[in-house]
């Protein structure tokens, strides 16, 4: 019985084209390699100063827009500061560090007690905010905070949920003026992170709060 040979490119001539082909693409590999390493060994000294000088550059360039940016971000606390007094709100938190800059408002600035609907009265003060807040790139989370008192009523069920709902409206206002939807982060940890004891009203009112953070390392935190 007769089997069948592979077929070679010596039994077809229409294939004969590949096997120069093949040597012409390994030499020209060959060929380029060889100019690449010839132009590293002979660059001249000039070559190496220019590329160090460009690196330097690049280096400093990136230098001055990071101190622009903490400069701008400085600016915005500032700012801010005077907002707050610009509409008499003395009880307030500002608190700068180098991982965001936070401010602190306390929740009847901003909802009616037991509400996650944003009072008439807070639009200035958000809308000031918003306004701020677009002069610069950085993240912004919304945390919000409330008391032990449980919630009684009403279509949220407990603090966790109306310290999520609060935090939400904050943002769905912000982004409605303007500021990418993108920028923002909503956190609610109901009473679970208080910043004074619940024994007393006053200690209640200072962790009925809404925190509004402008992240400042942007390529280190999220938010």
């Amino acid at each position: 019985m007769l089997r069948d040979r592979p077929e070679t490119p010596q039994d077809d001539p229409t294939k004969l084209w590949m096997i120069p082909y093949a040597d012409l693409m390994s030499n020209l590999v060959i060929l380029f390699l060889a100019l690449f390493v010839f132009s590293y060994a002979t660059r001249s000294p000039e070559y190496d100063r220019a590329l160090a000088r460009i690196e330097k550059e690049i280096a400093s360039q990136k230098r001055l827009t990071e101190k622009e940016r903490q400069l701008q971000e400085m600016e915005l606390a500032v700012r801010l500061k005077r907002e707050m007094s610009r509409l008499r709100l003395d009880d307030f938190g500002l608190k700068v560090s180098s991982r965001r800059i936070e401010l602190t408002l306390p929740s009847p600035v901003l909802f009616r007690e037991g509400s996650d609907r944003l009072d008439p009265a807070a639009e200035e003060l958000l809308s000031s905010l918003a306004g701020l807040f677009s002069q610069l790139p950085n993240p912004i989370l919304v945390e919000g905070h409330t008391d032990d008192v449980p919630v009684l009523g009403g279509r949220l069920r407990s603090n966790w949920e109306l310290s999520a709902a609060r935090a939400f409206s904050v943002v769905e206002f912000l982004s409605s003026r303007g500021l990418p939807a993108a920028r923002f982060h909503a956190r609610g940890y109901g009473e679970f992170r208080p910043v004074a004891s619940n024994a007393d009203a006053r200690g209640r009112r200072m962790n009925r709060r809404i925190e509004i953070s402008v992240i400042r390392e942007l390529s280190k935190e999220g938010a």
